[in-house]
């Protein structure tokens, strides 16, 4: 089931995937495929009557679908910055790109402009035409497009083609009239205003910047906008390698969180044995406790800890929280000794 899940992470990038935390088919959960959710327990779920709000989520958190509790998932990991033209602004966005923690792709259809020389920060340099972006760049979920080419018809093509493809960022330099014009032409070849309003054009926050730099700087700082606009799950390396090595255990994840906690909804621990585990849903005695209950479960289940005054001011925490753990089991062997 998780490795399902991980395995697609590290191919897409970004992956939306639900539990249903009570009703009829507790503990079935999805991921979703190509617009559709796709059952990962074998439970025989239909999914239908909770499709259509799995797929508008945009963050990770429950919502209710009639008398059933739906939790979904956004994991997100490994953004790439694709930057579509090898001008004076590509190169320092190239720059805070890679600072910021992004996989960078610079592309240009002039060799001379995509040299390691020009960008030492980049991951990948790309010769090649715009017409063929297909061919030079993968689909890729958590992809921030930056559209920077030489010109309008550079960038008209680059924007074409992205609007056929999953993005979490789409960005073109411009002045308003050559957005404008852009817009209207692509208007005219069919795409839709909805899909429209996804472009950043003019690219950038408005922070009046002049120089290449302090356009980039803008440009960043609206991709950084965007990529913390929407609650997602932080991705534990060491949760996903325990998955990955095909380790049996229980998943425990905080879906339901109020007042004061260690960690956010989202947060994931795996736990094998009690001196085997991987990540963290807060330490202390909600920890400890959720830790014991691992050895009674059987298949999906929830439990509802509350983070005593006591407690949190033992950790740092001015008041108490209350915090709902999902229990889910992976694999078949029973846990021994907790």
């Amino acid at each position: 089931m998780y490795r399902g899940i991980y395995e697609a992470l590290e191919l897409q990038g970004k992956v939306k995937s639900a539990v249903l935390l009570d009703g009829t088919h507790m503990g079935s959960r999805c991921m979703v495929k190509n617009g559709k959710c796709v059952d990962l327990t074998g439970n025989d779920t239909d999914w239908k009557p909770f499709e259509k709000d799995i797929l508008e989520a945009e963050e990770t958190g429950t919502f209710r679908v009639g008398e059933t509790t739906v939790f979904v998932e956004l994991y997100l990991k490994n953004p790439h910055l694709v930057i579509l033209g090898g001008g004076h602004v590509s190169r320092p966005c190239a720059h805070l790109g890679k600072m910021l923690g992004f996989h960078v792709t610079v592309m240009d259809d002039r060799e001379d402009f995509v040299t390691k020389e020009k960008f030492p920060d980049a991951d990948e340099l790309i010769t090649g035409s715009f017409e063929d972006l297909d061919k030079f760049i993968p689909r890729y979920e958590n992809a921030y497009y930056v559209i920077v080419t030489r010109g309008h018809a550079g960038d008209t093509m680059c924007v074409r083609q992205i609007f056929e493809r999953p993005y979490s960022y789409l960005g073109m330099i411009g002045s308003k009239n050559k957005v404008r014009v852009t817009r209207e032409k692509l208007l005219e070849e069919g795409f839709g205003q909805k899909l429209l309003d996804t472009l950043h054009a003019p690219i950038g926050l408005p922070i009046g910047g002049k120089l290449p730099e302090e356009v980039a700087v803008s440009i960043m700082a609206q991709i950084i906008q965007v990529k913390n606009s929407h609650a997602g799950v932080y991705c534990d390396q060491k949760v996903e390698d325990a998955v990955l090595s095909g380790r049996e255990g229980v998943m425990m994840t905080i879906v339901k969180q109020s007042g004061s906690s260690p960690r956010g909804i989202g947060s994931k621990m795996f736990v094998e044995a009690p001196d085997r585990t991987a990540g963290s849903i807060g330490g202390g005695s909600v920890e400890f406790l959720a830790m014991q209950h691992c050895a009674n479960v059987s298949v999906t289940e929830t439990a509802v800890y509350e983070l005593s005054q006591e407690s949190a001011a033992s950790i740092g925490m001015i008041c108490g929280g209350r915090v709902e753990v999902l229990f889910e089991k992976t694999g078949n062997r029973l846990l021994h000794n907790l």
